[in-house]
């Protein structure tokens, strides 16, 4: 009898066929409980719930820088907006994930993708922006890498100074800029960078710098006086330009002293003089009157203030206080103070921010899916014209 056409034997092994097949192993079902997971309604759900209220707890219970400190600037609010664009991938590129492409499912494609690029900007954004605001007198430069330039900033967690390369100047003022038939009023001329790597331009009002990615905003600006102090025998020990606040009065003019904001409060205050690194001699309250006549003239006002033994200022009582003019020259004890001149200073927002261009082009791809969805759905709606018609 042919072996083939014998029974087999039970007791001979059984034939391996090749190629060999893989045996079953549960870690095989990891990655799809994993996709299941990831592609979930409910954690869709619980994601939006999570970051509502985080979004709500940012604005009412911290504001401002306190806010993306606690909250939006934060490693764990980042990491649950990249799960939630984790979610939307897989929920709905696993659905459409094998199906004919058509002119309808390819916009909304563009449109899933754009939200979900969307979202990456955003999480970029919060985790390497910078924000900060930068003063300058007049012919002044600050090293645009170092924070102690900056009267205030705001950064992502991972952003670097060394971003900011070079230095920022502020060229001068210029009075009554026009821009065609319209006048800007005040525009300033400014440089930003270092050597042949530098970006020069005028700011104003509606008109902002740009250098590598890097936009300077034209936010406020004011009158800076420089003040030399000088002892009884009239030698010179200290000079310093002191930016000035202006403080709008009852009818409508103004007037300048030192001081700082509060919101749109301008609160008047006293500064050490000389300023550090120097040591202070006395806190000086400084004040400036604009001449009606020339634009760069006046009368400068000085109150100056003992400190204590901590170098704090006693604002008791002022142990002198006078006036002079611009180029004159004011005596208070053993001490001269001459107000050489006065500048313009302006204050620029500087702000870095390098997801604003992934978000602003997604939000273009995603009109143009949109489009091309509509008009899918609009040929799709037409009756096919009949052979012969």
């Amino acid at each position: 009898m042919n072996d083939s056409m014998m029974p087999p034997d039970d007791n001979e092994p059984e034939q391996e066929v090749f190629p060999l097949e893989p045996r079953y192993h549960p870690i095989h079902k990891l990655p799809r409980k994993i996709y299941d997971f990831l592609a979930s309604a409910r954690l869709a759900m619980l994601l939006l719930v999570t970051i509502l209220a985080c979004c709500i707890s940012g604005v009412t219970l911290w504001r401002g820088a306190e806010a993306g400190r606690m909250v939006f600037g934060t490693l764990w609010f980042n990491s649950i907006l990249v799960l939630l664009v984790v979610n939307i991938a897989c929920c709905f590129f696993g659905r459409i994930w094998g199906r004919r492409v058509t002119l309808i499912s390819f916009g909304m494609i563009l449109f899933h993708l754009c939200f979900v690029t969307i979202l990456l900007g955003v999480v970029y954004n919060s985790l390497f922006y910078f924000r900060g605001n930068i003063r300058l007198t007049e012919g002044e430069s600050l090293a645009s890498g170092d924070p102690r330039s900056y009267d205030s900033f705001q950064q992502g967690r991972y952003f670097n100074f060394s971003r900011l390369k070079g230095e920022t100047t502020l060229l001068k003022m210029l009075s009554g800029y026009k821009v065609g038939a319209e006048n800007k009023r005040a525009a300033y001329e400014v440089q930003v960078g270092e050597g042949i790597d530098s970006t020069k331009g005028i700011i104003y009002i509606t008109h902002k710098l740009s250098h590598h990615g890097v936009d300077y905003f034209n936010d406020r600006e004011g009158y800076s006086l420089l003040v030399l102090l000088a002892d009884s025998q009239g030698k010179e020990l200290y000079g310093g330009h002191i930016p000035l606040q202006s403080i709008r009065q009852k009818d409508g003019s103004f007037t300048y002293s030192t001081g700082y904001r509060e919101g749109e409060r301008v609160m008047t205050d006293v500064i050490p003089f000389p300023n550090s690194p120097e040591k202070p001699l006395f806190a000086l309250q400084l004040g400036y009157t604009l001449s009606k006549l020339n634009e760069r003239d006046g009368v400068a006002h000085f109150a100056l203030f003992p400190l204590d033994k901590n170098g704090k200022p006693l604002y008791d009582k002022p142990f002198a206080q006078g006036n002079a003019p611009i180029g004159g020259r004011y005596v208070a004890g053993d001490y001269q103070l001459a107000p050489k001149e006065v500048r313009y200073w302006v204050g620029m927002t500087v702000r870095y921010e390098p997801g604003n261009f992934i978000v602003l082009a997604s939000l273009w791809i995603g009109l143009a899916g949109m489009i091309i969805t509509t008009m899918g759905r609009m040929l799709r709606g037409r009756p096919k014209p009949r052979k012969g018609q």
